[in-house]
């Protein structure tokens, strides 16, 4: 099923108009894109994931950020964001070695999933990503809970249909992702629970990364153009981002 993703791109004349365009007619699933100068904004529609997108833009030079998805249907049933750091070694936490990855779930109908994953700067290899119960990331992946199910959710049993089972990824050159549409769970009832990538080894550099799922902004939901926190323009802030992130 489709996708519509609303991204916010730097542009200042028609040639850099000219410029996305050309961008984005080179990525593979891209339907069809409309692009206004004047919003500095790029509505696409396709099967292209948004990370593939973002990457596009950015690798031709363009500060991008995606504001917001959902389905090419029309209306936003739910969206939902998770920025995965890497666990301390040894703390007994999460998040001691920064961003290392984020993941994107939109709802693209009442009963199918989109889910988006994408991990950089982490050894290559096999790894599994999964939803589990807890939120709690002060003993990653111990605290995260078992895996979760929604039979479980329902009846307070930990086994269950293992719906929060999203699937293996390869990591190779420091990179790696996943993509996957799933009817095994909906994204409000993810919110609030962690997604974890096993860390595809027992050594201490192995690296699990973990996050908590988060609400995120559907399509045309997010319209600011100053951080309210900081004053900084959108472009500011993604400039600091990009210097302590690598997604």
């Amino acid at each position: 099923m489709a996708l519509r993703v609303q991204l916010a791109v730097d542009m200042v004349c028609q040639s850099c108009v000219e410029d996305v365009g050309r961008v984005l007619d080179g990525v593979a699933g891209v339907a069809r894109h409309e692009i206004s100068l004047a919003e500095q904004q790029v509505v696409v529609e396709g099967t292209a994931r948004p990370s593939a997108l973002l990457e596009a833009l950015k690798a031709s030079g363009r500060a991008a950020v995606v504001r917001g998805a959902g389905s090419s249907a029309g209306g936003n049933i739910g969206a939902a964001v998770c920025i995965l750091e890497e666990a301390a070694s040894g703390t007994g936490g999460g998040g001691g070695g920064g961003p290392r990855g984020l993941a994107r779930l939109v709802q693209i109908s009442d009963s199918l999933c989109f889910v988006d994953i994408t991990v950089a700067d982490v050894p290559d290899g096999a790894r599994r990503a999964a939803i589990h119960a807890c939120g709690d990331l002060s003993d990653v992946p111990a605290s995260c809970g078992a895996l979760w199910s929604r039979a479980a959710a329902a009846d307070g049993d930990n086994a269950g249909d293992n719906a929060g089972d999203l699937g293996s990824l390869v990591v190779e050159a420091g990179r790696g992702g996943l993509v996957l549409e799933t009817d095994r769970f909906r994204v409000w009832e993810v919110i609030g629970r962690s997604l974890v990538v096993d860390g595809g080894g027992s050594g201490a550099d192995s690296g699990v990364l973990a996050g908590v799922i988060a609400r995120s902004a559907g399509l045309f939901e997010n319209d600011k153009r100053v951080c309210a926190c900081s004053g900084n323009t959108l472009w500011q802030e993604e400039r600091l981002v990009g210097q302590s992130r690598r997604l």
